[in-house]
């Protein structure tokens, strides 16, 4: 073997984990199952495996069954996301957010450039702000699906039926986005002050068509697997997380909501026109695998319901505003601006400082997932490794969001 592939990796890792098996039992706590021949062992839970949803990587350490120890290592899909904003004008950066946390691409465009926005003093027209309502709350629908349907799947034979169906669901609207678009995933549909294009003739009508049928949906998810034993065991009461939890390890979005802690920026701290719409912050009661689930599933309900109003309410006029068309030279003055909008997973927030020029001198995003994997070795910990699995799919994680 060549030099440049030597045999032997040193892993800060993995050395990390054996350093405190051998604290543990230096101090008289090693494997409770020592008076069987056992000792606690260190395996690679990633960054190639299913149920880490994407290329995350846990180090675990086991004892028999038993999760001693969760030691989370990220970066295998790091692409410097950030960075690049300061080589890229306000405009060029757009369809960068897209491919962040890649599963909510309307939730992030709308982050990075309602930010601009605010720092350049840009009011956005008040049909494009419906239309943004519109498309945010579409996404957060299909981010919800995939959500679910893989989190199910983690469950083995639990899931075969359920992701299935999610998925031929959440295809309607990706219909709905490419019609919209052009784009089923990477959308490039925000500019500064509106929209790109508005909506074309009979979009609404097949948007509602679709929304109409949400709230099926949602039941048809429910009867596969709410009444099901073996899910129901493997769900509730596993992987509890308290309202302290939320607040020590600053937890947002669903699984925050799941705990029963009613933090939804869309009604705490509201933006846009979502002080004009009804609808409801969906809570849980036992913050476990089963009421992160849950929450999801309502939200979907709650989702389609702001959709239906946003098309009833839609008002005419430009979707963008008359001096803000190509090449879109957006120069804010100095100064530093943050802002928070409620994505898929959490908060989103984006911070960007201007020095006055057409750059951003710098980008920096809180990303949920990112803050949201802080608590897993908390989660995790004492839990059989099946369970871990479970727990982990129930956090809806998108490593494109962990590593940007």
């Amino acid at each position: 073997m060549s030099d440049a592939f030597p045999a032997t990796v040193p892993d800060e890792a993995m050395a990390l984990a054996l350093r405190r098996i051998a604290e543990a039992e230096a101090a008289g706590r090693g494997s409770e199952m020592a008076g069987l021949g056992f000792k606690q062992v260190v395996v690679n839970m990633g960054p190639q495996h299913p149920s880490t949803h994407g290329v995350l990587r846990l180090v675990v350490t086991l004892d028999g069954e038993l999760v001693k120890d969760v030691i989370p290592v990220v970066g295998y899909l790091h692409r410097g996301k950030e960075k690049i904003a300061e080589k890229r004008t306000y405009f060029q950066y757009i369809p960068i957010p897209d491919r962040t946390e890649y599963i909510a691409g309307m939730n992030c465009e709308w982050g990075y450039v309602g930010t601009v926005e605010k720092l350049a003093g840009i009011r956005p027209t008040r049909r494009a702000e419906f239309i943004r309502v519109i498309m945010a709350e579409l996404n957060r629908i299909a981010s919800h699906q995939v959500g679910v349907g893989t989190f199910v799947a983690d469950l083995a034979p639990l899931g075969t039926a359920i992701v299935f169906y999610a998925f031929r669901h959440r295809e309607k609207i990706l219909d709905l986005f490419e019609i919209a678009t052009g784009a089923r995933l990477m959308y490039n549909y925000f500019r500064f002050g509106g929209v790109r294009y508005d909506l074309p003739d009979g979009w609404v009508e097949q948007c509602r068509e679709v929304m109409n049928q949400a709230p099926a949906w949602c039941d048809e998810y429910e009867s596969l697997v709410n009444d099901n034993a073996v899910f129901l065991q493997r769900c509730i009461g596993k992987g509890v997380m308290t309202q302290d939890d939320v607040a020590d390890y600053a937890i947002t979005g669903p699984n925050a909501r799941a705990s029963g802690v009613a933090h939804d920026l869309r009604r705490t701290r509201p933006y846009s026109v979502y002080p004009e719409l009804d609808f409801r912050v969906c809570l849980g009661e036992h913050g476990d695998v089963f009421d992160r689930y849950q929450v999801r599933v309502d939200e979907i309900r709650e989702s389609a319901k702001i959709v239906l109003q946003c098309l009833d309410m839609l008002p005419a006029g430009p979707v963008q505003l008359g001096g803000l068309r190509p090449p879109y030279v957006i120069t804010p003055p100095p100064g530093a601006c943050y802002t928070a909008q409620e994505n898929p997973r959490g908060e989103y927030g984006t911070y960007i400082v201007s020095d006055g020029s057409r750059y951003p001198y710098r980008l920096k995003y809180r990303d949920p997932c990112f803050v949201n994997l802080q608590i897993f070795p908390k989660l995790l910990r004492d839990n059989k490794i099946a369970d871990a699995v479970a727990i982990s799919g129930s956090m809806d994680l998108c490593l494109g969001g962990i590593d940007r």
